[in-house]
């Protein structure tokens, strides 16, 4: 299993980008949480999420001009970032989008403070406040059905990896999108921490 690899976008590259990026930032686990995350999505439908896909959206911010670029880099650099446990032991479902996930019940104090500083960062100047309850989660399948499914030991993730994400859709119907990081992060270096056997259990 690979990691969408890192691509600090130097000027020559940016100058071949696209006048807009579809962009976003986001926390990518370590290779034993993703690992954990697999398991997770047997015990769900639908069209699962790739493994290398697999992440915690912090903030969308849509389609943003390429100009914007330095300076979305340069935040992701001055961000105040320590590392961080979170327990991710909450499957959910939305069903407006068919979406099945997983989260943590209670959203960490740092990861709070994390959204926080990056909303006041993006609004007003590159985004307008939407007013947006905070739900912090990474998508295990889309077009998914509800499945009543407890966690039976919740995923421990180190959390240490921030990044800028640009999001490039696939034209082919019912592809998955293709993720490449373009600016990151580390908090520090972690070979992450899981528990081997099964992880969830469906209610009965």
């Amino acid at each position: 299993m690979q990691n969408p690899k890192t691509n600090k976008i130097s000027s020559q590259s940016l100058h071949k980008q696209p006048d807009f990026l579809r962009l976003f930032y986001a926390l990518i686990p370590d290779d034993v949480t993703n690992a954990r995350l697999q398991e997770c999505q047997i015990h769900v439908s639908g069209k699962k999420t790739p493994p290398e896909n697999l992440h915690m959206t912090l903030f969308f911010l849509g389609n943003q001009p390429k100009r914007n670029l330095p300076a979305l880099n340069r935040f992701l650099d001055r961000i105040s970032f320590e590392p961080f446990e979170m327990k991710l032991d909450k499957i959910g479902y939305f069903p407006k989008i068919g979406l099945s996930w997983i989260g943590p019940e209670q959203t960490p104090e740092q990861l709070a403070k994390m959204f926080e500083d990056t909303r006041q960062f993006l609004i007003p100047a590159y985004l307008k406040d939407k007013n947006d309850n905070f739900r912090p989660h990474i998508t295990l399948a889309r077009r998914s059905s509800k499945a009543e499914i407890k966690m039976e030991t919740p995923i421990s993730w180190q959390v240490s990896r921030l990044v800028l994400m640009q999001s490039i859709l696939n034209s082919e119907k019912g592809s998955h999108p293709k993720y490449r990081i373009l600016h990151e992060r580390n908090g520090f270096n972690s070979n992450g921490i899981g528990h081997s056997g099964n992880a969830i259990r469906r209610n009965t």
